[in-house]
């Protein structure tokens, strides 16, 4: 896997073979580190941002399940929820009205290696340069 986005991760953990975490598989806080929603990958496996897929989901079925919309601001992955300068943003690009659609209107924004026609689902922000001298 070579992700022209340079965000991959590598797996050092071998969860299978290893006694210390079959131990700690015992008590709540060990069970905590697998995430039953999200696949456990082998040692050596190349991974990506998933986008935090399970979060999407349970909120989307959460939704359907009480018979409402999504809320704008609803969806969340672990690192836009964590990040409270508010710099990550989540949401429905399609969606006109939500956060997420006015901020790519800002002149600001633009895309990784959007020059090739990537079309990716990230959007980035330029850094604000203070470049008026006193």
């Amino acid at each position: 896997n070579n992700c022209p986005y340079k965000v991959r991760r590598f797996n050092w953990f071998l969860y299978n073979s290893n006694d210390e975490f079959d131990y700690h598989m015992n008590d709540d806080l060990g069970r905590m580190v697998l995430n039953p929603d999200v696949v456990v990958r082998s040692r050596g496996v190349m991974e990506k941002c998933s986008m935090c897929i399970q979060m999407t989901q349970k909120t989307i079925l959460d939704a359907k399940r009480d018979g409402r919309e999504i809320k704008d601001g609803e969806l969340k992955t672990a690192c836009s929820a964590a990040c409270s300068s508010g710099a990550m943003v989540f949401g429905d690009i399609n969606d006109k009205h939500s956060k997420v659609a006015k901020l790519k209107e800002d002149n600001r924004m633009y895309h990784l290696l959007e020059h090739i026609g990537t079309k990716p689902n990230v959007i980035y922000q330029t850094k604000v340069r203070n470049t008026t001298e006193a």
